[in-house]
């Protein structure tokens, strides 16, 4: 990957600059008068309702306090810890059930320890998630009069905050955002040739020439998580490098990866070797 793809990369992980804070229940009211609106039905009540073409282009900013989200499984390998997508956001005290497309997989990356704090800070009220989004769907649901809202948006951004601020983010995709200066690398833990017996090591230092081109890789990869590359060898180089599992579903690292491996050398290469396996893990 270009170091300047990388780079913008990076840069794209961020909350949006342009939100606006959604705290109030008449900034709902318009929201849902702008989808009528839109929809060519009548706003009555609302004197005041933006256009749609404000009103839904809009970033909102939502603050979702403890009791308004729930923590999923945590996933030790990978150490991330999942929003429960079972349970709706809701926020604006009980007023606002937020439902947010393609938000079945949100996670943030947390140590066993983080965890646990995070854990025990939701529990006392310490802990929020704050969610930058834009509305989607064709209407509002529920019902004004009993002041309960329900609406649909297309997320951009998730962070959870606590009493020393943000903790962990996660982008429009739900992935974990590293925390600005963290070091990755990427480490080999396994490189098979199919003509040789298992080596005391696994080989895992036959691609050690390729170190420094996968480590820029994990310095712009958007999560943790394992990768197996299958190859050809040619001339005791690495060949047409292919990822064929990726537990981290991460497509820009996995590209980053086999153009790091295409063409290295591979140390004590059997000169029969044909083919050849890399396991890695972005850590």
């Amino acid at each position: 990957m270009p170091l300047l793809l990388m780079a913008l990369l990076a840069a794209a992980h961020v909350p949006p600059r342009d939100a606006i804070a959604l705290t109030a229940e008449g900034q709902l009211r318009e929201i849902c008068a702008a989808f009528r609106e839109q929809n060519g039905e009548p706003a009555p009540g609302v004197t005041t309702a933006p256009s749609h073409g404000q009103a839904l282009s809009r970033i909102y900013q939502l603050q979702v306090p403890s009791k308004g989200f729930s923590f999923g499984r945590y996933h030790v390998d990978e150490e991330e810890l999942e929003l429960d997508p079972s349970h709706p956001l809701r926020a604006l005290e009980g007023a606002l059930t937020l439902d947010l497309a393609n938000a079945d997989d949100v996670a943030f990356r947390a140590t066993p320890a983080q965890m646990k704090e995070w854990t025990g800070a939701k529990r006392d009220g310490k802990l929020s998630l704050t969610v930058y989004f834009r509305p989607s769907g064709d209407a509002c649901a529920g019902n004004a009069a009993a002041h309960v809202f329900r609406l649909e948006g297309a997320p951009l951004w998730f962070q959870l905050e606590g009493a020393a601020g943000v903790v962990a983010a996660a982008d429009e995709e739900g992935l974990p955002v590293e925390r600005p200066g963290s070091a990755r690398t990427v480490r080999v833990s396994k490189v098979l040739l199919d003509s040789d017996a298992p080596l005391p090591d696994a080989g895992k230092n036959r691609l050690s020439v390729a170190q420094s081109a996968l480590d820029r890789c994990a310095q712009a990869a958007r999560r943790h998580g394992s990768l197996v590359v299958s190859f050809a060898v040619q001339e005791g180089r690495v060949r047409n490098p292919q990822v064929i599992m990726d537990a981290a579903r991460d497509e820009d690292t996995a590209r980053c990866v086999t153009e790091a491996l295409a063409g290295a050398a591979i140390a004590a290469v059997d000169p029969a070797a044909r083919r050849g396996t890399a396991s890695l893990a972005v850590q």
